[in-house]
């Protein structure tokens, strides 16, 4: 249950703006968790997060987290004696006439409401503060993350070759080959697969390089894992997809031409779109460029991807 958890957090991180809503569901969630709304806090925790467009999880889990009996028996108190600090002792909206239970409870409803609705603007704010520096990238102090550069595509389409020439242009870059060898030929294929992007995903986890280029083959299957243990190592991904045309790559390429099986398997795999993935911050046709050179134009390719989705980037002019 735990690994099933972990896994579905560092797949909400991983989503597209996955960590901003976090951010913004804890600060529902303990908001929610200030106001002394007796039964109602969830629907308060999803009602913020609606609003503010954060993790409905993230806030129910944060609300019953900082709201339980054991907290608002500290809260309340505190709540009634910020609303007393508050509200002048002129400043009247009680009714006059009603039911003498009613009369009576009024008072430290009024107040406690008041103390509590100002502790939920301050909790909701700090819980979204301190969310957005752990979780946010560059929202806390700049540090030089794993940069963490894949080459996908199908097989001989060059990934290896340039994958090499890449990590020697980047200082201190490191270059993991995705191969299979080692692993028990009896294996299904797609165990084979598995095993060795799982090898990819371990270096991962325990490099200690300023970057790391991968060369293997995506599917969907394989980027959400590849991406998501780039989330957990507080790494930066991209994923640039070699697409040489497909007579290239079932001919001589480096000196060794596939034999009959890897060619069907290369048919297959352009049939499968492994040459236009859409994860892609890069696609590349390579035909024709040695490795220095492709590996030279992928290191311009994602520098200008880089830029255009840096802030301010609209209306930038392409390079011709």
């Amino acid at each position: 249950m735990m690994r099933a958890l972990r896994e579905r957090w560092a797949g909400l991180l991983a989503s597209p703006g996955g960590a901003r809503r976090v951010a913004r569901g804890l600060a529902a969630g303990a908001a929610a968790a200030m106001l002394p709304a007796f039964g109602l806090h969830l629907l308060f925790a999803a009602g913020f997060a609606l609003l503010l467009r954060g993790s409905l999880p993230v806030a129910a889990a944060a609300c019953l987290a900082l709201g339980n009996p054991l907290t608002h028996a500290v809260l309340l108190p505190a709540e009634y004696a910020l609303g007393r600090l508050l509200l002048p002792p002129s400043v009247e909206f009680l009714p006059e006439h009603g039911p003498a239970w009613l009369l009576a409870l009024l008072p430290a409803a009024e107040e406690t409401v008041a103390g509590g609705v100002v502790l939920a603007g301050v909790a909701g704010l700090l819980g979204w503060l301190l969310a957005r520096r752990a979780l946010v990238p560059g929202a806390a102090a700049p540090e030089a993350p794993l940069r963490v550069i894949h080459l996908n595509g199908a097989i001989n389409s060059g990934k290896s070759s340039v994958g090499r020439a890449l990590a020697a242009l980047i200082p201190g870059a490191g270059f993991i080959e995705g191969d299979e060898h080692g692993l028990p030929a009896e294996l299904p294929p797609e165990q084979r697969w598995a095993g060795a992007l799982g090898r990819i995903l371990r270096r991962i986890r325990e490099s200690n390089a300023p970057c790391l280029v991968s060369a293997y083959p995506l599917d969907e299957a394989g980027y959400r894992r590849l991406r998501t243990a780039c989330v957990a190592r507080g790494a930066a991904l991209s994923v640039v997809t070699l697409a040489p045309p497909l007579e290239v790559a079932l001919g001589s390429r480096g000196g060794r031409v596939p034999d009959a099986a890897e060619q069907a398997r290369i048919r297959a795999m352009y049939a499968e779109g492994y040459h236009r993935r859409l994860f892609s911050d890069v696609t590349l046709d390579n035909a024709g460029l040695a490795p220095e050179e492709a590996a030279r134009r992928v290191l311009a390719a994602l520098a200008h991807a880089h830029a255009a989705r840096a802030p301010g980037a609209a209306g930038r002019a392409a390079p011709p």
